[in-house]
């Protein structure tokens, strides 16, 4: 039984805690690939983003074509009937082909003003595949060119449309793991090279979500969540590389909240502790055959930012 001095404690340790939730500044984002089942899309899961209390949406451009080339008003006041912001759109290009950078820097350039009408002040971007010898990838020549242009792109996104670049650690990309992502950020300008960090993507590449956000918050434009199996944490020593693309097509290696591959009660103090202000993005798509439907995903997702990591801020 407590004593009184230690009950006190308690309940002052559990105040502070409550006040520190009721603060949170994140904002919460539903990827638009979890929708891409419930159609029309993307208005149905625009709808069902509001109607489950998120503060935004994060489409990639492959899930809003009907609306990627038309003037952005069309769009916002698509989510302004439902009450919730745009987080970014997801872009990608070529950043290891110097035949191809100059379309890539225009791409994500048009995509940042784009997204500048919204109020978006970073952009998502996935890299490259891997080709060939894996080990050929990012080797020291590779990697020098890389940077090169992600710094290209970054200067111009910033400079064009006040949009910081933000590259996304991706499972079977050019930056996958580890050694790969700190070589990355040595090379690169922290001024016009950000990340995006998923949680799913950098334990199934060998990278410590927790350490990394840590390491790295400064350059920190935005978080994915997604979870994956135990065996895959760097709690346990998985150190990568990811399994194949095969095997992921064989059996969904992105797994639900609360999976026990990412520890996400560590990382979210982190982001408490550092008052994180900026868009967090439940990235999941739409459930596979045999896993359920989008409704009970949904369910899912809130019930463990609400009950497990003690989110104040969604809408009700």
């Amino acid at each position: 039984m407590l004593n009184r001095r230690e009950f006190l404690a308690t309940g002052f340790v559990a105040t502070v805690a409550a006040q520190a939730m009721s603060n949170d500044k994140m904002r919460f984002a539903m990827s638009g690939h979890q929708f891409r089942t419930t159609p029309p899309h993307p208005e149905t899961g625009i709808k069902m983003t509001a109607a489950y209390g998120y503060h935004g949406i994060e489409p990639f451009q492959d899930d809003m074509p009907q609306y990627i080339d038309q003037p952005p008003e069309v769009f916002k006041n698509l989510l302004d009937e439902a009450g919730i912001e745009l987080c970014t759109v997801g872009s990608g290009g070529q950043y290891t082909d110097p035949a191809r950078i100059a379309e890539t820097i225009e791409s994500n350039v048009a995509r940042s003003r784009y997204i500048s009408h919204f109020g978006c002040n970073h952009l998502k971007v996935n890299l490259n595949r891997r080709v060939g010898n894996p080990a050929d990838d990012l080797s020291n020549e590779n990697a020098k060119i890389l940077a090169k242009h992600l710094n290209e792109v970054g200067k111009q996104t910033l400079g064009e449309a006040g949009v910081q670049f933000a590259f996304h650690p991706h499972c079977w990309t050019v930056v996958e793991r580890q050694v790969e992502l700190d070589r990355v950020m040595d090379l690169t300008d922290p001024r016009f090279v950000f990340l995006t960090l998923d949680t799913g993507h950098a334990s199934l590449g060998g990278i410590d979500p927790v350490k990394c956000l840590r390491d790295y918050y400064d350059r920190v434009a935005h978080v994915h969540f997604k979870d994956c199996e135990p065996k895959y944490s760097a709690g346990n020593g998985w150190k990568g590389p990811a399994p194949s693309q095969e095997e992921h097509n064989r059996t969904n290696l992105y797994k639900r909240l609360g999976t026990g591959g990412v520890d996400f009660p560590a990382f979210f103090a982190v982001l408490r502790e550092r008052g994180y202000d900026r868009w967090v993005t439940m990235d999941f798509s739409a459930p596979r055959p045999g896993e359920g439907t989008v409704t009970a995903d949904m369910d899912r997702h809130k019930k463990y930012l609400v009950d497990t990591l003690q989110v104040t801020n969604l809408r009700s």
